[in-house]
């Protein structure tokens, strides 16, 4: 069976990358829109803070760009909550006696840092729901070190850092040990991650019930995935995308796979799922699949 088409969103005006702009961070919001937070001259993980930038947001209304002004933090990860506010926060948290320092900034719809949150170490994968909540996977130095945020691998707060939800004892299969990629799907958020021992799983909670639930992933390591029903679609490091159907059980059967044309290097820090549909980055273009 051939695999399902991909299309390309948008792509970094030519203009853009003349002027020197560049796109430090990405993220797809709840309502499926993507946002692409641009710099002058930057890359991320290079961007010396404070610094100020541009977001660009995709919608069914057009294309809408606006500044932000003296962001506080490294542009790791970008999200996006209710009231046009703009999360951004950083891959790693403080060190020595100021580990629970600020690695987080809320911006308000002017572009305006409004409120600094510490958001734990490591932080490998971080989505956000229609709610505000913040969805966020851990690794290993993060798991391991003296965040207290981190440890649990897993954990939901809410806009104002407060945590809504971590794993209770023996609620997952087992401990994680590398968050990975994260997902939404309707009021539900999904995490990726994988175990000491090397495997994969998916959890899936439910943030009204305060409940999770844990199936094997079919990769150990998915850059990326989105799943609707019985229905998920995952994006591998190495390109290729595999479709797959969902048993009552939990089992996973495989449906399709496919290595779409890409129009340049794909992003290997992040990819997004929301309602079953697939984003991700390849060079200066954005496209989404569907599950």
């Amino acid at each position: 069976m051939p695999a399902a088409p991909t299309a390309e969103v948008w792509r970094l005006p030519e203009q853009d990358v003349r002027a020197g702009r560049r796109a430090v961070a990405w993220t797809v919001g709840p309502d499926g829109g993507l946002a692409v937070l641009l710099v002058d001259g930057g890359r991320a993980g290079f961007v010396l803070p404070p610094f100020d930038g541009e977001l660009v947001t995709l919608t069914d209304r057009g294309e809408r760009r606006r500044p932000l002004a003296q962001v506080p933090v490294q542009p790791g990860h970008l999200a996006l909550l209710p009231g046009h506010r703009v999360l951004v926060a950083a891959h790693r948290a403080g060190r020595g006696d100021d580990d629970a320092a600020p690695n987080a900034v809320v911006l308000d719809g002017e572009g305006r840092p409004v409120r600094d949150l510490s958001l734990g170490d490591d932080l490998l994968a971080l989505t956000t729901d229609r709610d505000g909540r913040v969805w966020m996977a851990f690794g290993d130095e993060g798991v391991y070190g003296d965040h207290p945020l981190a440890r649990p691998g897993l954990v939901g707060t809410d806009a104002g850092g407060r945590v809504v939800w971590r794993p209770g004892k023996g609620e997952l299969p087992e401990w994680p040990l590398e968050g990975l990629a994260a997902a939404t799907e309707g009021e539900a958020a999904w995490l990726a991650w994988y175990s000491e021992d090397l495997t994969g799983f998916l959890t899936r909670i439910d943030p009204a019930a305060g409940t999770s639930r844990s199936v094997p992933s079919p990769f150990r390591e998915p850059l990326g995935f989105a799943i609707t029903g019985d229905r998920g679609v995952f994006l591998t490091r190495g390109g290729e995308l595999a479709w797959y159907g969902r048993t009552a059980g939990g089992r996973w059967t495989e449906r399709r796979r496919g290595v779409p044309p890409l129009a340049g290097e794909l992003d290997q820090e992040r990819a997004f799922g929301r309602d079953g549909v697939l984003w991700f980055r390849a060079g200066n273009a954005w496209c989404r699949v569907e599950a």
